[in-house]
């Protein structure tokens, strides 16, 4: 019988929590892939409802076609009058358009901020924040998961060229895990 020694048995836990780690990383790497199918879906969506919106607006006009419309805000009115969504420009130069559900609670929005960057977010039944997708201004790219209580949980961002990040956090906010 061949003794193991305290070195040996270190080793193995190593290759064990190693081989723990590399498969929780596949697991959030098939995560990241499915939000990432789901978000071009939703663009297609956003995409498809913008130009739809447009279209109905245009064919309200009666008359002569105007070249162009002006405004600082659209309101979609649901049947009943209740507001549906809205498109417009805030003070700072923001532009954004809200999509609400039926009991009037927004539940996702799409702006593009003063400073050019833009960004997706989507929210709960309640009105928390549960993910983000933006861009920074100079275009790093970042994923933002959060839980019930609007708190930031999850990141996957590229802060820098070609070095991905992804970082886990507590309850309390404080950073749990992260890589690199």
């Amino acid at each position: 019988m061949v003794a193991q020694w305290p070195d040996d048995e270190r080793m193995m836990n190593m290759e064990q929590s190693s081989a723990e780690l590399i498969e929780r990383l596949k697991c959030l790497e098939r995560k990241q892939a499915d939000l990432q199918r789901t978000n071009r879906r939703l663009g297609s969506v956003m995409g498809a409802l913008l130009l739809t919106t447009g279209a109905l607006v245009l064919m309200g006009q009666t008359g002569r076609q105007p070249q162009s419309l002006d405004a600082e805000q659209f309101v979609l009115l649901g049947p009943d009058g209740k507001v549906r969504g809205a498109m417009g420009i805030t003070p700072d130069g923001a532009v954004g358009l809200n999509l609400d559900d039926v009991k009037g609670q927004t539940r996702i929005t799409l702006d593009v901020a003063p400073n050019g960057s833009p960004g997706l977010d989507f929210y709960d039944p309640q009105g928390k924040l549960r993910a983000t997708f933006a861009l920074g201004p100079t275009g790093t790219p970042g994923l933002g998961l959060y839980d019930a209580n609007g708190k930031l949980r999850t990141s996957l961002d590229v802060p820098a060229a070609n070095t991905p990040g992804l970082a886990f956090y507590h309850e309390s906010g404080k950073p749990a895990w992260g890589a690199p």
